[in-house]
């Protein structure tokens, strides 16, 4: 089969004859049709594989979509020939088959396109970051990048009485305003979230994954209030906070990751019901489409990003890419 891996840092190799992935009896084979590019972990990875631990052993391309092709003797709840998407493979999605464990792979409504559906990645990612979210909060969001808008829209759906979002990129603040945004701040850079957002919020999403961001947050929320870290800080690996601000506020705190099995089924339960149900957009976040062959071409748009770069260095770049969220690879 056709397989891109990473060959190094910023380099990648496509192997036109490498094996299909073996799967264990309780895993679970996929004939990829789509896998988007994570614009964090993705990223991270390309640019700096070889310089972090980290980078070498996470799973360069896992948002997927596509049909089972086979499944592990224990495997109940897919068989062959199910439209599914995954969260976390076993094995890259940038090729013609992956491999993934029964509990990452969620049944894809008939009338959800490959392309969008490999993006349902985010929604029980989402799920699980705004658990903390209840009837009536404000909620500040910040980072409104393919993550950030799924979680506005699910804190919409768990009754957000207000959603306030800030980002860099004016664009990317209209497409929050179509998933239901009640009010948007562009911002010049992320110092200045604090005083152009407000504060008192219950609860404060940091969905873009650096310290300036997290800090942030820590501003935003009101006594008692909720800070979640949505971003991922593969960059920025350790991020400083003042802890007598945090303590006086008394902040809680908890992050999007889910720590178990069992919460990672859950959260997979709740996105396939909101999928069959239609109560998400993904044509709002997917932008672009290209072939297996193209993904370098999709890594160099996508990294048109000031958030590739450590805090306090030098970027060419003030703002995401133009009108790019998601890109989807087709093999």
């Amino acid at each position: 089969m056709r397989h891109i891996s990473l060959a190094g840092r910023r380099r990648i190799r496509l192997d036109h004859d490498a094996p299909v992935p073996a799967i264990g009896p309780g895993d679970v084979l996929v004939r990829v049709a789509a896998c988007t590019v994570c614009n964090r972990s993705d990223l991270a990875y390309y640019h700096y594989y070889g310089l972090r631990d980290h980078c070498a052993t996470g799973c360069f391309g896992h948002e997927i979509a596509g049909t089972v092709a086979a499944v592990g003797e224990r495997v109940t709840s897919v068989e062959p020939g199910r439209r599914v998407f995954v969260r976390t493979p076993l094995t890259s999605g940038f090729a013609e088959f992956a491999a993934a464990r029964e509990v990452s792979v969620g049944a894809l409504p008939d009338d959800v396109p490959f392309e969008r559906g490999a993006i349902l990645q985010l929604l029980p990612l989402a799920v699980h970051a705004t658990r903390g979210v209840r009837l009536g909060d404000r909620v500040a969001i910040v980072g409104q990048g393919p993550v950030g808008l799924m979680a506005l829209q699910v804190a919409r759906l768990r009754g957000a009485a207000e959603i306030a979002v800030a980002d860099l990129d004016p664009w990317r603040l209209d497409q929050s305003v179509l998933l239901g945004a009640d009010r948007t701040v562009l911002v010049e850079s992320p110092h200045a979230v604090p005083d152009r957002l407000g504060a008192d919020f219950d609860v404060a999403v940091e969905a873009v994954g650096t310290p300036h961001t997290a800090r942030a947050c820590v501003d935003l929320v009101r006594q008692n209030g909720l800070v979640v870290f949505l971003g991922t800080h593969h960059v920025d690996t350790e991020v400083a906070f003042d802890m007598v601000k945090w303590e006086k506020k008394g902040l809680r705190v908890h992050s999007s990751a889910e720590p178990t099995d069992m919460a990672r089924a859950e959260a997979m339960a709740v996105a396939v019901r909101l999928a069959f149900a239609g109560r998400v957009r993904l044509d709002t976040i997917l932008t672009a489409t290209y072939p297996l062959e193209n993904l370098q071409e999709a890594l160099d748009r996508l990294s048109q990003s000031p958030t590739l770069h450590p805090a306090g260095h030098d970027t060419p770049h003030r703002t995401p890419p133009e009108k790019t969220l998601k890109i989807a690879i087709c093999p």
